[in-house]
């Protein structure tokens, strides 16, 4: 019986992925079809192989009535995950280091982290944008019928920028640590900047 349930459960799911359409329909675009760089995985395609190599991209959408806002809200998310992302990489190496079990004080560890790499970041260049003009249809399902831009900005960073961001947060942070929590913390900074120059 439960695997019965199962089954069913599933062909209902795949039967409602295989009917999924939109409720907008797109009246102008930046480009003829969409950019294979929106998935983050192909991100890098933007540039050259041997550029890639050097670099650290991020992409990331958002949507507004304006297009101008679209497209800055989408480049300042994109900015802001890559403090994100270099933040949970460490975290997660100082907590393997640490073997630290103190959630409440990782996790604030972890937010000042990302706002002092946030800070220290520079170097962070548009590769390129897209934007949809969509108008949303109440008959197709939207709640309204409403128009609105959907952008998607990708980002980079050159990696010898995010190793001096990192080496500056590094000089800055160790020196309200102590003990245990500044020697796993050195050593996960250090791993991080390892790993970016191990990738060039």
């Amino acid at each position: 019986m439960k695997k019965h349930l199962l089954t069913v459960s599933a062909l209902c799911l795949l039967s409602a992925c295989a009917s999924f359409k939109p409720d907008y329909v797109v009246t102008d675009a930046s480009q003829s079809s969409s950019p294979s760089w929106i998935a983050q995985s192909k991100a890098h395609k933007i540039d050259s192989s041997s550029e890639a190599k050097q670099n650290r991209y991020y992409v990331n959408d958002a949507q507004n009535v304006n297009q101008r806002l679209c497209l800055k809200a989408a480049e300042t998310r994109a900015t802001q995950k890559i403090a994100a992302e270099i933040a949970q990489e460490i975290m997660s190496k100082f907590e393997e280091i640490n073997k630290s079990q103190d959630d409440t004080a990782n996790s604030k560890m972890k937010d000042t982290l990302e706002q002092n790499i946030q800070v220290n970041l520079h170097g962070v260049v548009v590769g390129d944008k897209y934007w949809e003009k969509r108008a949303y249809k109440k008959e197709l399902g939207a709640e309204k019928d409403y128009t609105s831009y959907k952008c998607d900005v990708v980002v980079k960073i050159k990696k010898t920028a995010l190793e001096e961001a990192l080496n500056a947060y590094k000089e800055k942070t160790l020196k309200t640590l102590k003990g245990e929590d500044k020697k796993a913390m050195q050593e996960a900074v250090d791993a991080y900047i390892s790993d970016l120059k191990s990738d060039i």
